[in-house]
């Protein structure tokens, strides 16, 4: 179990074809984030991790993708990804405070029809930052 995160090996795969559809609606948002400079990255990963195997097929199964937004001080700020039932936007948005105040993610749900929606949140988070 060496070099695994307990986040990869209790995933939820997914198949090749839902992650493409998945990659084309972040890739949407990576659109409104770039000309914006925010700092962003689409992970993309085969699940073999999972270690979870599908009988009487070869299908090959992936982690879901994830945009993961950094600071431009390299915090990471934000991440997006794909409800698996409702297929819209699942946004969770770093809260900062002083160094000694513990503070959750925000979380929010944006409709899948509406990826500036997601760049406008990531935006105003990563200019938040900025100012802190």
């Amino acid at each position: 179990m060496a070099g695994h995160t307990s986040h990869e090996l209790l995933c939820t795969p997914i198949s090749e074809a839902e992650a493409a559809v998945q990659n084309t609606a972040l890739d949407r948002v990576l659109e409104h984030l770039m000309p914006a400079g925010v700092n962003a990255q689409l992970i993309k990963r085969r699940a073999d991790a999972c270690k979870i195997a599908l009988y009487e097929s070869d299908e090959t199964l992936q982690h879901p993708p994830k945009p993961i937004i950094h600071a431009n001080a390299g915090w990471e700020i934000a991440t997006a990804s794909i409800g698996r039932l409702s297929g819209s936007y699942v946004v969770v948005l770093a809260n900062v405070g002083d160094e000694t105040e513990p503070l959750t993610d925000r979380m929010e749900m944006v409709p899948e029809s509406d990826p500036s929606r997601v760049a406008q949140l990531v935006n105003r988070r990563a200019n938040a930052g900025a100012s802190a």
